[in-house]
């Protein structure tokens, strides 16, 4: 029998967790009953009342409000908050630079955060999509998921998955906008490396989709602090392939630590002004902490009552 690959294994070791905790999203409600409330829209049933209509012939007279009738010489029907599942997808890059080898292992947290959230969101009767983002000739969006049982197809999904190659992040999230027109919750999982000038036109498009949006930045230890990794020596873009020698002096680390900063703080903004949630982790976490605690912070998860 083959050996279970870590994603398969963490879908495993994890499920105890995300049966206690709740994902809290946004966007456009799905056709399927589920747990988040939609105010605004009433239905034919539910749980809550949150409107009256008039009688109809054909409508169903266990809702009919005898309250009302007695009171008011009129019939009218009950009308209840729309209770449907969100789609959520769950966008993971898969460029060179999340791959790096060695103790940075991004795309091994990556993976493992895009299962745990999977979880979640089943356990909260939400559906499910997982799409590996490459470039779009390349790209594969699975199908969309409703039992846990899902969950094993995407843990083989990133099992099989090498990072590698470059990718315009931003002009990829617009095309899966347009190409997943249903919409939902659109969570992003990335290291973001990327100029923010060229990811916001991406945001833009999920958000006139109608997709709420949240970005999920895990950073390598070695993005963070490069001087525990590396003295001198050459660099190596794993997306472009190109070699830049350098030599982390002092000098070198405080201006690196600056620009890191300012492209922080450029995400962020741009987080903002498209009014998607932001997180930020460092592979060094482990997943459990990055759910139960920066997540939570975030207002994405939510222990249950």
């Amino acid at each position: 029998m083959a050996t279970p690959g870590p994603a398969r294994a963490a879908a495993a070791r994890l499920a105890g967790l995300v049966g206690r905790l709740g994902l809290h999203v946004g966007g456009r409600m799905g056709t399927r009953p589920g747990d988040r409330r939609f105010p605004g829209r009433p239905q034919a049933t539910g749980l809550e009342v949150e409107a009256h209509s008039p009688y109809a012939p054909g409508d169903d007279l266990r809702h009919l409000d005898w309250n009302l009738l007695g009171r008011l010489d009129a019939l009218l029907m009950r009308r209840f908050t729309a209770e449907r599942e969100v789609v959520v997808h769950l966008l993971v890059d898969a460029s060179g630079s999340m791959g790096l080898a060695g103790p940075d292992r991004k795309w091994g947290l990556a993976s493992e955060l895009a299962l745990a959230l999977g979880a979640v969101a089943i356990t909260s009767r939400h559906a499910v999509r997982l799409a590996v983002l490459r470039e779009p000739a390349t790209w594969h969006a699975g199908v969309v998921h409703r039992r846990r049982a899902g969950l094993v197809e995407m843990a083989d999904q990133l099992d099989a998955t090498t990072p590698g190659g470059a990718l315009d992040l931003g002009d990829v999230l617009g095309r899966y906008a347009h190409r997943h027109r249903e919409a939902g919750a659109a969570l992003v999982l990335s290291d973001f490396l990327v100029e923010p000038a060229g990811l916001e036109p991406g945001l833009a498009a999920l958000r006139r989709q109608g997709y709420a949006v949240y970005l999920l930045q895990v950073l390598g230890r070695s993005d963070v602090d490069p001087g525990r990794v590396l003295t001198s020596g050459g660099l190596v873009d794993t997306e472009s392939g190109e070699t830049h020698p350098t030599a982390l002096t002092a000098d070198v680390l405080t201006r690196y630590a600056e620009l890191l900063a300012a492209h922080q703080d450029a995400l962020r903004a741009v987080a903002e002004r498209q009014r998607a949630v932001w997180s930020s982790c460092t592979s060094d976490e482990t997943v459990e902490h990055v759910v139960t605690t920066e997540l939570v912070r975030a207002g994405l998860v939510r222990a249950r009552r």
